[in-house]
């Protein structure tokens, strides 16, 4: 009787591939996290603060989120400069309201990491563990209050803060000006997404660190109108 291959001679599996360079590790749950939300800053990137419960570090209570801090001159001051190029942008119809409106409830998406600069004290900076306290703090329920209050995907650029490295190390990009040039530039990161010509809205922080002012953004709209 002739045999079949498939009933008496099976092909054996073979064994998964072990990784050669040491134990398969989760990719850390920081770096996802800070990839997705400095690419995209959209409602999505905040949600990756879920992933801080999946790492490999026990679980630790973020930080509450810094009380609401007023207006400062500084910021009233870099927006009337933001704005002056905004309005040029408007007129070549390149974005489509005529003028940013100073709207805080976006600043955790920012400050987050401003945060975490000022409690190091340094720029550049090698993201730890320990600033995941901070950054999830901030970012606790701010997709929940963005998507109820503006909508899906309503964040939009931001400005100041660099992409982190492979090796984890972020750094701010923009001292504080106010000087024509200085402010092009930081609006032109600003406009570095798709959905930042239809913004309606800007939040900004301004981390000291060493005693220097930096200025850092992200620009936001109503996507429920």
């Amino acid at each position: 009787m002739e045999r079949t291959a498939s009933t008496e001679n099976p092909t054996p599996h073979k064994a998964p591939r072990k990784n050669r360079g040491g134990t398969n590790r989760k990719e850390h749950p920081m770096k996802e996290m800070n990839r997705r939300a400095f690419l995209t800053l959209t409602g999505a990137a905040v949600a990756m603060m879920a992933l801080a419960a999946c790492g490999d570090e026990p679980y630790a209570p973020p930080a509450p989120p810094a009380p609401p801090a007023p207006t400062t001159s500084k910021e009233a001051e870099l927006v009337a400069a933001i704005n002056k190029v905004w309005k040029e942008k408007y007129d070549a119809k390149a974005v489509v309201h005529e003028q940013l409106t100073l709207n805080q409830d976006a600043v955790g998406a920012i400050r987050c990491y401003g945060r975490v600069f000022e409690e190091a004290n340094e720029t550049p900076h090698t993201l730890k563990d320990p600033d995941h306290k901070i950054i999830f703090g901030e970012l606790n329920g701010l997709e929940d209050k963005i998507l109820n209050k503006y909508g899906k995907d309503s964040l939009a650029g931001m400005a100041g803060i660099s992409e982190p490295s492979p090796d984890m190390v972020v750094a701010l990009e923009d001292a504080y000006s106010c000087e024509d040039t200085a402010v092009r530039t930081f609006v032109a990161k600003l406009l570095n997404n798709s959905n930042s010509a239809k913004a309606e809205f800007i939040s900004i922080y301004c981390p000291v660190v060493q005693g220097k002012t930096y200025m850092t953004a992200v620009v936001f709209r109503n996507n429920k109108a």
